[in-house]
């Protein structure tokens, strides 16, 4: 299995190289979901590849975010750069970038902000020339499996980091709430936030453990896993180094223990480590005590004087290590850094002020700096072997060579010398000048007559040829093992024109006439069925079918089944997800690509194989009003701004399946909003998280070019009241995104 390390700067990418990666994912100065991330732009990637390729190391690209019409030219002309360079892939997030880069050969991988994870998913996406998807966080193993049997395609899996709450990280809460898209790399976390439950439950309610699968790296195996991805652009060099380090070793058949796992804790925690949507119940997902690091613990607060804390420490302080406080009941104090060494095992930790230690409370080292200071951060020499052959009567020559390749540059014809003739120590001492060249001598030999007279620019001259040669063989041997790939866009879909859609999870709202109305049940069991057939035999409305953004295991049976019971009554899917647009195809349907597919410009929707599209809700009302096809726009009703793949309910409840406490009323609160969430119900429930303002742009936006989407979902509304101009809206209205846009 390939280990895949984050580089968000050229020193982690160094310390990546370093801890034996076999590839690195990095972004540019733009189109990236790390916007923060630093140091890499198209006048300097070509020194980042070749040094990694010269190492043995693959590089992705990121061009991971959603391209808006404006952007085009920009994406295009970065990955040329790219290409240019040699990258071996393009990370790519918006369907919308195939047509746009399908000439340039480099393979294509689909960005876990894709959301591909089932088999139905990576098949349609497989068509587009693809050649790995990136599944999301909450795949299931078991729909990995299925994966490798029904496709071509190579798995990248996430093992170690941050996990985002809402599915695959496709969220609008940041969007909303500060104008800086999560979508665009530029993430305010709110997530990160204390909220309050309707259940009585507070603390960091949204806010996940880091996933850490050290542990679990057989079973990834088993499941024909081919890359075993790191998160962490954001972080440090030090825990790129340490993380990475400790995976190689794993892999190479290290067993992890207790070490391993406090050093990857150390690196970067919050409140321990989870095992994943695998391994983990929903409880062990989240901690809601902390929500930031809180390293290992190294010692408990015995007592406190106006001295500082006199602390029962488990291991050695020393200058400059990060510290942190946890209360006894787990919350996070304040953090500090240690000012001198401290050895003592009842020792005195001075604590600023305003931290406020206290008897039992835990000392946590979320920095270590002699870990850090081990990190290898800089660039480092590739070792060669040197040969020099010094005959009487022969061209002198130098062999540069590694174990899969060599090069030998040649000098002048040598004759015998007048004077002292060269030696073979002399030779090799001569040689082994390689500084500045990217390459260091771990062998040097010498094959020398004693005789013969080499003038020194001449050993200059050879050896340099030699190394630039052994690097243009190293490269060209990287270029001949490049997969190249040509993407295409296989679909030219079934034109669909739609001036409105209306959408209802409860068909008894829909009380009057609708050109296409959309349903959109919380449940796809028998009574539901039976509710489409029965009203679309009954109505002239065209109706189609929302289907779920997620559907693991045993769900997408269950899809198939309601499909198949309700075929010969809809005609459409509105599909959040790329499994849904290929089951569309499968059935013969329009698919109309949702809100959550966010399709923010015209290649995007021209690649969709949608008939339709409503468009990305972080548009603006200008690039909504610029896009080249008729789009719908959400324009009315309750937006969701996540969807949780955990139990909220569990979560704040501790109840089971058996006995689930949701009863449709459950909202979540932060210090200014209230946030309700609603279930779906497969064999796998999910749970939308809405925005606490009820969109309403009809007013601001009908009569200019408007083609409303508007959902009543979760609202106490029927058609006619919208129709009227009297629904509900439950409180205070937005016109959403469409007055600013995002960032």
């Amino acid at each position: 299995m390939e280990l895949l390390a984050p580089v968000g700067s050229p020193e982690a990418l160094y310390a990546a190289v370093a801890a034996g990666a076999d590839a690195v994912y990095f972004g540019l100065n733009a189109l990236n979901a790390r916007a923060k991330a630093q140091g890499f732009d198209e006048n300097n990637v070509k020194a980042y590849v070749e040094y990694c390729h010269l190492h043995g190391v693959k590089t992705y690209v990121t061009l991971n975010t959603e391209i808006k019409n404006s952007e085009t030219e920009k994406l295009r002309a970065l990955a040329e750069a790219c290409a240019e360079a040699g990258t071996d892939a393009f990370i790519v997030a918006d369907i919308g970038a195939v047509g746009i880069l399908a000439d340039l050969g480099v393979p294509l991988h689909a960005s876990t902000q894709m959301g591909v994870h089932n088999a139905e998913g990576a098949e349609y996406l497989e068509r587009y020339g693809f050649t790995r998807v990136v599944v999301a966080r909450e795949t299931l193993l078991s729909d990995v499996r299925k994966i490798k049997e029904r496709t071509s395609l190579e798995v990248e899996f996430f093992v170690h980091g941050a996990l985002c709450v809402a599915f695959s990280g496709a969220c609008l809460a940041s969007a909303v709430r500060t104008g800086d898209s999560g979508n665009r790399g530029r993430c305010m976390q709110p997530c990160r936030l204390k909220y309050s439950s309707s259940f009585g439950k507070e603390g960091y309610l949204l806010s996940p453990k880091d996933q850490c699968l050290i542990t679990e790296l057989d079973s990834l195996a088993a499941a024909r896993v081919d890359s075993l991805k790191i998160e962490g652009r954001l972080k440090q060099p030090h825990y790129v180094y340490e993380t990475v380090r400790r995976y190689r070793a794993a892999l190479d058949g290290k067993t992890p223990d207790r070490e391993d796992i406090d050093a990857l804790k150390r690196a970067f925690n919050r409140g321990g480590f989870t095992r994943g949507y695998n391994f983990d119940d929903t409880r062990g997902i989240m901690y809601p005590k902390v929500q930031n690091n809180i390293g290992v613990t190294v010692g408990t607060v015995i007592s406190v004087d106006r001295r500082g804390a006199v602390v029962a420490l488990k291991e050695d302080i020393r200058k400059g290590d990060g510290l942190k406080l946890i209360s006894a009941s787990g919350e996070e104090k304040g953090g500090f850094e240690a000012r001198s060494d401290i050895n003592a095992r009842n020792a005195l930790l001075p604590v600023p002020d305003g931290i406020g230690a206290a008897k039992g409370d835990s000392v946590a080292k979320t920095f270590d700096a002699a870990t850090a200071a081990n990190a290898v951060t800089e660039p480092q020499p590739l070792p060669i072997a040197l040969s020099v052959r010094a005959r009487t009567g022969e061209r002198l020559s130098v062999t540069a060579q590694t174990d899969s390749r060599s090069f030998t540059a040649y000098g002048p014809m040598l004759e015998e010398a007048e004077g002292k003739a060269a030696d073979s120590d002399g030779l090799a001492r001569a040689a082994n000048r390689l500084g500045g060249s990217g390459f260091c001598a771990k062998d040097i030999s010498a094959d020398c007559d004693g005789r013969c007279f080499v003038p020194a620019s001449a050993l200059n001259a050879a050896r340099r040829s030699a190394v630039e040669g052994l690097r243009s063989e190293l490269l060209t041997e990287y270029a001949e093992r490049q997969r190249k790939a040509r993407a295409t866009l296989p679909y030219s879909a079934k034109p669909l024109s739609l001036s409105a859609m209306y959408e209802a999870d409860d068909l008894a709202k829909a009380d009057v006439h609708a050109e296409a109305l959309v349903y959109a049940p919380r449940e796809f069991g028998k009574e539901q069925a039976e509710a489409v057939n029965g009203y679309c035999s009954q109505s002239g409305s065209k109706v189609y079918l929302h289907m779920p953004l997620i559907a693991r295991g045993g769900d997408i049976g269950l899809l198939r089944g309601f499909l198949d019971a309700v075929k010969d009554s809809v005609c459409g899917l509105v599909c959040d997800n790329w499994y849904a647009f290929e089951l569309a195809r499968e059935y013969g349907m329009y698919a109309v690509a949702g809100i959550k597919a966010n399709i923010c410009s015209d290649a995007a929707f021209r690649a969709s194989g949608a008939s339709a599209a409503i468009a990305s809700a972080e548009l603006s009302y200008a690039e909504y009003r610029g896009l080249g096809f008729d789009a719908l726009c959400f324009a009315y009703g309750a937006l969701p701004v996540m969807t949780l793949t955990h139990c909220p309910v569990q979560l704040n409840t501790g109840c089971t399946c058996a006995d689930c406490a949701y009863d449709g009323d459950f909202v979540y609160r932060d210090k200014r909003e209230e946030y309700r969430i609603s279930r779906t119900k497969l064999r796998h429930c999910t749970f939308d998280l809405y925005n606490p303002q009820t969109v309403n742009a009809l007013a601001k936006y009908s009569g200019r070019g408007l083609r409303p989407f508007v959902s009543l979902s979760g609202i106490d509304a029927k058609l006619s009241d919208i129709a009227a101009s009297t629904a509900s809206c439950g409180g205070r209205t937005t016109s959403g995104l469409l007055g600013r846009g995002v960032k």
